[in-house]
């Protein structure tokens, strides 16, 4: 259901639109009709009222700064200012939706739709019919889950050559078991051997603990002269790394100044492109709007150049136009020759826009030079700070480790000492079998180490396989999950594409179109690629093709392609996907009105069915036709001369 009263009428309230100075017209409920010939401000009218409901900017009028559209529905009052500021158009206000591409796409069904267009350049549809459907977030859902899955994928590979090592790990276990088993059998039958000599037991227990220590200081000893080694070796590396370092930090050139220089001139140069696009449109519609003002011999601006009517038919150029920014009147030549002074105007000013946006691309590639120059710099200040504080806390903890050296080897000397001064029993063999004792049980506890390390590893092998089987099994759920989205936007395109077609089939038997039989729009799905390498967000690259079914003079179908179609063909076929577009994505809930115009390609009863089909589907429906086409509507809808349109 709509939210606006409906049964109200709409006050529409233009000043200085396109070619309107000032125009006020009411919408009754119902159909409207703007009458009239070309020129005559029908399309300046609608392209304000598109504004007003939310769609495009219109054209500001091109000698004034500011223009105004206000759309009073009800006890609601909508409104839309133009702004003409340093050569840039600003809009403000209160439109009646936010939803632009809505209103763009299926209210304002004016020449220049882009549905229309897309038909008449036979460009894919799928970004016409899929734009309005909330997408988005499935897109950013399918996004988030590919990037798990590829975390996943990565975590996998690298778990799985972990795991590769469990074999040999296992092997290693098996032989350092072996190996302790070994010996402790060894060590066993040295102490039987030991505890068979004859000697004074308490100093045999003395110097056995002495070779204990004596074998304890050496490898505290090793380890400590390992650990020196070990930071003499990072402390080089870094003194090394700290003067590449340096060597570099004084090659790089930066410049702050430099950087806020270019952001200054970059800013200038956007603000003249935006300037140049557009004084560039806004030159552009004049000239268009002219070109079509002084072509149209129909028009109601234009004005015999005296009395004699001979001269005006043998010269159509003597005819005189009635100038639609002062209302004086103009030669046709002297406007041809204005025009022609313009469009050189515009070529001008393209050039330089073409200038001004390599100088804008130039300046952003050197602007993106320093800020990494800059970047680079800091990253050096940053980590020569690290270096030098990891050079003092390196100096220092090797000249504790060369303190505990010394004093171990001090240690050492005195416990040597003590076991050499043990003449009674250093003659036999017994000092010989405690330092092999105590070589046995130095290895023995190396190897206890080794199993201790391979234990570890195991688990945590173990740990590394209980993780492969949680990640599979998410995995597993991300692969379903996409799936299902993906499935979801499928089915999203495959319903708007039935409903398209259901829509279209009813629209061409409304306007009994004999030219074409049938139009229907097929869903081609692509192979699944990523957004980075060219393909839709959220993966599968679809397009939706339209095909054309025409029927021979013996009544056989046949299917035809938009290439094959006639201009006015194409501009029918576009204008009943835009039509089917307004009821398909339930638009009269959001905007209850239809814009018409340029319907030049469809004859006046045919527009009469197609307005009256209408109705039933929109409160408002106003529509630009020429005179002979709005008779054809009866009195049964609301008629406004194109001469109410100005004041």
């Amino acid at each position: 259901m709509s939210q606006f009263d409906t049964e109200q009428p709409v006050t529409v309230y233009a000043e200085n639109i396109g070619g309107l100075s000032e125009s006020e017209v009411t919408l009754q409920p119902g159909i409207t009709v703007l009458r009239g010939r070309n020129a005559t401000g029908r399309t300046s009218f609608l392209e304000g009222l598109t504004g007003v409901l939310g769609g495009s900017r219109p054209a500001l009028k091109g000698d004034t700064e500011e223009g105004h559209i206000r759309l009073e529905w009800g006890d609601d009052v909508y409104d839309r200012r133009l702004e003409r500021k340093n050569g840039t158009v600003r809009t403000s206000g209160r439109t009646v939706t936010e939803r632009s591409n809505l209103v763009d796409l299926f209210v304002s069904l004016t020449e220049n739709n882009p549905a229309r267009r897309a038909v008449v350049r036979d460009d894919d549809l799928r970004d016409i019919i899929m734009r309005p459907v909330d997408t988005g977030a499935i897109q950013r859902r399918i996004e988030e889950l590919q990037s798990e899955r590829n975390r996943i994928g990565q975590r996998l590979r690298s778990i799985d050559d972990e795991l590769d090592r469990r074999t040999s790990v296992t092997s290693r276990k098996t032989s350092v078991k072996d190996e302790l088993d070994e010996l402790d059998d060894r060590i066993a039958g040295l102490r039987e051997q030991l505890a068979e000599y004859d000697a004074d037991p308490e100093e045999a227990e003395q110097v056995e603990e002495a070779l204990k220590s004596v074998e304890e200081r050496k490898q505290e000893l090793e380890s400590i002269g390992n650990r020196i080694r070990t930071n003499e070796d990072t402390l080089e590396a870094l003194r090394d790394e700290r003067t590449e370092l340096r060597t570099e930090q004084n090659s790089v050139e930066t410049s702050e100044e430099e950087l806020a220089r270019i952001e200054t001139k970059l800013s200038e140069l956007t603000s003249r492109k935006r300037s140049l696009a557009t004084s560039i449109n806004d030159l552009s519609a004049i000239v268009e709007f002219n070109e079509e003002l002084t072509s149209d011999t129909d028009s109601d601006f234009l004005r015999p150049d005296g009395v004699d009517s001979a001269v005006t038919k043998l010269d159509p150029m003597s005819e005189s136009v009635q100038c639609w920014t002062c209302g004086g009147q103009v030669d046709r030549d002297q406007i041809s020759n204005r025009l022609d002074e313009l469009r050189s105007v515009i070529e001008e000013k393209r050039a330089e826009r073409t200038d001004v946006q390599s100088r804008i691309e130039d300046l952003h590639e050197t602007q993106e030079k320093l800020r990494d120059e800059i970047e680079r710099r800091d990253e050096l200040d940053r980590r020569l700070d690290e270096i030098s504080t990891e050079i003092a806390r390196r100096e220092r903890k090797l000249e504790s480790l060369r303190d505990r050296r010394n004093e171990t080897r001090q240690q050492l000397s005195s416990l040597e000492e003590f076991v050499s001064e043990r003449d009674a029993l250093r003659d036999g063999e017994l000092i010989d079998q405690y330092q092999r004792l105590s070589e046995l049980e130095y290895e023995r506890g190396q190897l206890e180490t080794e199993l201790s390390s391979i234990r570890e590893e195991l688990a945590e092998l173990d740990r590394l396989a209980d993780e492969r089987e949680q990640l599979r099994a998410q995995q597993d759920e991300i692969r379903g999950e996409l799936q299902g989205q993906r499935t979801q936007i499928r089915d999203l395109e495959e319903s708007a594409i039935e409903a398209f077609n259901e829509h279209m089939d009813e629209i061409l038997e409304v306007l009994d179109y004999g030219n074409v039989a049938r139009i229907w729009i097929e869903r081609k799905a692509g192979t699944e690629f990523d957004s980075s390498h060219g393909g839709y967000r959220g993966g599968s690259a679809t397009r939706f093709e339209l095909h054309i079914v025409r029927e021979s003079d013996q009544g056989a179908g046949y299917e035809d392609t938009v290439t094959n179609l006639s201009e006015s063909e194409r501009e029918v076929v576009g204008l009943i996907i835009a039509l089917a577009g307004y009821l398909v994505h339930n638009v009269y809930e959001v905007v209850p009105m239809m814009l018409l115009d340029s319907l030049e390609a469809v004859d006046a009863d045919r527009i009469a069915d197609l307005v009256d089909y209408f109705r039933e589907y929109t409160s408002y429906l106003t529509v630009a036709l020429l005179p002979e086409d709005a008779d054809a509507l009866g009195d049964g809808c609301a008629h406004v001369p194109a001469e109410d349109l100005t004041s």
